[in-house]
């Protein structure tokens, strides 16, 4: 039961740091928060910055998970990210802004998003437990963006955005370190644990965990890199191409901002189906669907074509980042899961930050739009297939990385 309960408590944790260092700034680049001080544009710039460092320096925080644990790196980076978001409320030009949030809140986003988590949670369950266990983590932390969108607006409206975000950096320090604090991990002690580890020997450790990718890893992490090009690039110019085919944006909002609530099913129900059918099966069929949903916004002129986009993607967007995780962890859970996991995410990063560029630069117009929309609808579809072939075979049935039993003493907070 305790197990569940600490599922829950890192779920919290994942849900604030998402808040926080990510879905405020869909507030904050508004000309009512940091964008009317530095403009919308600098404030896009810093977080499209911030993204791609995160993905780089993911795999630095995989092996730091890997070799001295999650739970650190977690309190860490929410050290880290609240003292990000202190010094952007400070912030008085442009580039102090922008320089913020690529060289501190980057290096946070790493240690607190997802990939850190998946190493704690394989180290608390089985093989046959994780589908469930991811699957309740990620329904949980899907109220991320519904809980802290319209925080920071209020925030936002009642205090003015530099007061907003020194509360959120309290919010995240708060619960980025009593939530460390209070849940469990073993670590596995590494082959020479009394030495020092040096960072040459650490550098040579990181190499190690990342060339334990086979062909077929970097096979299955390419095409999860493509498809999420084409899925990011949809997601993020999905309101102004609809609203570039006549459909009113207002209304075309609040219609995409339900596929958050649509998605909570899938997030808990696909996860854990994974236990019954091969997670690429359900991984390749969730891309298909995102394809077809965007060959239907691409070319929608009624709004029961808009409300078909939106029940077909948000039943399935929500389960696409953790069966990618459950995929991965079938095969290559162990001692460099940390580091291969991070890897995936410098790939990741770099998709969802070049996704909307591509997209952009192919043209804003009806027609444009509608080109690009189909053309990634088409590469969706593509790289389903390729994530399946990438990955056939049997699944692993065991793990290298020995799960964390139930009765396993209590915390002693960090060490």
């Amino acid at each position: 039961m305790r197990r569940w309960v600490e599922v829950f408590l890192v779920a919290m944790f994942i849900n604030t740091s998402y808040g926080t260092l990510s879905y405020a700034f869909s507030v904050l680049v508004t000309r009512s928060g940091a964008g009317g001080t530095f403009s919308p544009r600098a404030i896009s710039l810093g977080f499209g910055a911030a993204l791609l460092v995160s993905g780089f320096c993911a795999v630095l925080a995989g092996g730091v998970a890997d070799l001295f644990g999650t739970r650190k790196l977690m309190a860490g980076g929410s050290i880290v990210g609240a003292t990000g978001l202190a010094l952007l409320a400070a912030s008085q030009e442009a580039w102090q802004a922008i320089l913020v949030m690529t060289l501190v809140m980057g290096p946070a986003m790493a240690a607190t998003f997802y990939e850190p988590v998946y190493v704690l949670m394989n180290r608390w369950f089985t093989p046959a437990e994780r589908p469930r266990a991811y699957g309740v983590l990620t329904f949980f932390s899907g109220f991320s963006i519904t809980i802290f969108t319209p925080l920071t607006r209020w925030l936002v409206a009642s205090l003015g955005w530099r007061e907003a975000v020194l509360t959120l950096a309290g919010v995240l320090l708060a619960v980025g370190l009593s939530v460390p604090a209070v849940i469990r991990e073993r670590v596995e002690p590494r082959a020479n644990a009394g030495e020092a580890l040096s960072l040459r020997r650490f550098s040579s450790e990181l190499r190690q965990g990342v060339m334990a990718g086979d062909r077929r890893f970097w096979a299955f992490s390419f095409a999860f890199f493509a498809s999420t090009v084409a899925f990011s690039g949809v997601s993020f110019h999905m309101v102004s191409q609809l609203e570039g085919r006549g459909f009113d944006e207002s209304s075309v909002a609040t219609a995409v901002a339900l596929t958050g609530i649509v998605s909570l099913p899938a997030r808990l129900l696909l996860p854990a189906l994974t236990g019954r059918a091969p997670s690429t099966i359900l991984l390749a069929a969730c891309l298909i669907l995102l394809g077809c949903a965007s060959a239907i916004a691409a070319t929608a002129v009624e709004w029961w074509q808009v409300w078909l986009y939106v029940g077909l993607f948000g039943a399935v967007f929500g389960a696409v980042y953790p069966l990618r995780a459950l995929a991965t962890a079938e095969r290559y859970a162990g001692p460099y899961f940390g580091r291969l996991i991070g890897a995936q995410a410098l790939l990741v990063a770099g998709g969802r930050a070049l996704g909307p560029i591509l997209i952009g630069l192919a043209g804003t117009t009806r027609g444009a739009y509608q080109a690009s929309f189909l053309v990634a609808s088409l590469a969706m579809i593509v790289c389903a297939f390729a994530v399946w072939f990438s990955m056939r075979g049997p699944r692993v049935t065991g793990s290298t990385s020995e799960a964390l039993p139930a009765t396993a003493g209590p915390s002693r907070g960090l060490r």
